[in-house]
Parts: C-alpha cells; sequence; structure tokens
C-alpha cells in the first residue's frame, strides 16, 4: 500500500534491439506479489530466453570481446531490480557482478558498482521479503527519457537504508587493440567493435537500521570488473598492426 523503494536505470543509445529485449523482459515484472518470506528469483520470473519467447539477437559481455546471442540487454532489466532491493534494504542472496562494465550501468551518475548480471539458469539475482507484508512489484519503461524504473510497494516497516561507496581500488588499463578478421566485411573496410574500457575494483557497502535505529544488515557488495581491450574488425585485404594482431 506504500512505495517503500525505487531502482532505476537508463538505457540511452541503445541498439534497437537492445531496447527491445529490455522491453519485451521488463513487463514480466510488473504485478508480481511476493508473500511475505518469500525468496524473488529473477530467472523464475523471467522465463526462457528465446527468439520464439520474443528476443532478438544483440550484445552481451562474453569473454573478453562482446558478443552476439539471443536477449541482449536483459541485464539491464535485473541491475534495475537489484537498485530497487537494494534501496528497499531486503536482504541480497545472489547478486553477480559483470566480467566487465557495462557503460548503461554508470549513466545518469549512477556510479559503478551498482550491476547484477544474469544468465539462465546459472547465474541469478534473488533477493527475500524479509517484512511480514507482500510485496508488489512495478515496473515501468519512460519512454522519452528511455528510463527503466522498478517500484516496490509494501507496508513501510521504517527501516533505512544508507550507501556508502563506490571505492575504487586495482584499477588497471587494458592491453593494446584486438583485430580480427571478419570474411563477410567488405574489402578493405576496418570496423570498431568495442572501445577500450579500464578494470577496477568497486567496493559499495550497505547499512540497513530499523524503524529506532538498530543495524539490521550491513553487506558489502565487491566488484572485480576486468579490463577490455578495445577491438576492430576488418575484411579481407586491410592489413592491421602486426604486433596488435589477434592469435
Amino acid at each position: 500500500v506504500e512505495l517503500v523503494a525505487e531502482g532505476d536505470s537508463y538505457f540511452i543509445g541503445s541498439p534497437s534491439a537492445r531496447d527491445h529485449n529490455i522491453r519485451v523482459a521488463a513487463p514480466k515484472f510488473d504485478g508480481l506479489v511476493i508473500p511475505p518470506g518469500e525468496t524473488f528469483s529473477f530467472n523464475q520470473y523471467l522465463g526462457p530466453v528465446t527468439e520464439e519467447a520474443g528476443y532478438d539477437k544483440s550484445y552481451i559481455t562474453a569473454g573478453e570481446q562482446l558478443a552476439i546471442d539471443v536477449g541482449g540487454g536483459i541485464c539491464q532489466v535485473s541491475t534495475t531490480a537489484f537498485r530497487a532491493a537494494f534501496w528497499g534494504g531486503y536482504p541480497i542472496v545472489e547478486r553477480w557482478y559483470h566480467n566487465h562494465r557495462v557503460g548503461y550501468y554508470e549513466l545518469m551518475e549512477a556510479g559503478v558498482g551498482m550491476d547484477a548480471t544474469v544468465y539462465s539458469p546459472l547465474v541469478d539475482f534473488k533477493f527475500v521479503n524479509d517484512r511480514p507484508y507482500p510485496l508488489l512489484i512495478e515496473t515501468e519503461v519512460e519512454e522519452a527519457a528511455h528510463r527503466l524504473v522498478f517500484r516496490f510497494y509494501s507496508t513501510d516497516d521504517g527501516r533505512r537504508v544508507e550507501k556508502e561507496g563506490p571505492e575504487v581500488t586495482d584499477e588497471t588499463e587494458p592491453g593494446p587493440p584486438i583485430y580480427q578478421l571478419d570474411e563477410d566485411l567488405a574489402p578493405g573496410t576496418v570496423i570498431r567493435w568495442q572501445s577500450a574500457v579500464n578494470g577496477l575494483t568497486a567496493t559499495v557497502r550497505r547499512k540497513v537500521y530499523d524503524a529506532v535505529g538498530n543495524l539490521l544488515y550491513d553487506d558489502v557488495f565487491v566488484s572485480k570488473y576486468a579490463p577490455r581491450r578495445a577491438a576492430y574488425h576488418y575484411g579481407p585485404g586491410y592489413e592491421p598492426p602486426e604486433e596488435e594482431m589477434e592469435p
């Protein structure tokens, strides 16, 4: 009956397929009711990620280079759910960070270390509704702003959430660019496949207090992002610098 938490993220500039996948996945969580004591599993409510389910192929983080696969962009939805649970003070029992930093999750001064990746069925995002009241989830995509919002409605028990950080350490620069032959590209052409991103460790601390100021939870979320090299794909006839070629 009351708005107890809200999480948001922006996907400005997403490719059309990524934008589409976000809009397919987000409504699956709209109107969910999580009973008291129940564990929310993102993958359980997401369901199958297939072309038959309406998803398109888009960029995903996979290894050292971005890849194309069905459902790219769904992590924008799990990231936003994580932020709502974070600010709602709910116990988070499973959360995974991305292998590399993703620029979308740092838009509008969101800060590094506030993402949550999923890859069904092995990598999930889960939290517990520890309030003695049901939790109603509402999702919305704000068209003009390209903003995704998760709103949590329940009965406010007076808890208060404090965030510390992110504290950034162990920043590392990526190595030389990758050049990779793509026979499907026009002869002599070269395209930038991905930009270089520094690696780092981001530490975010969350303290949750009850209505009278007693500490309920003291959580530390550590995200260790690997550096990512720039990558270029080129067509036949282009000669990349030899010392920077991908084996």
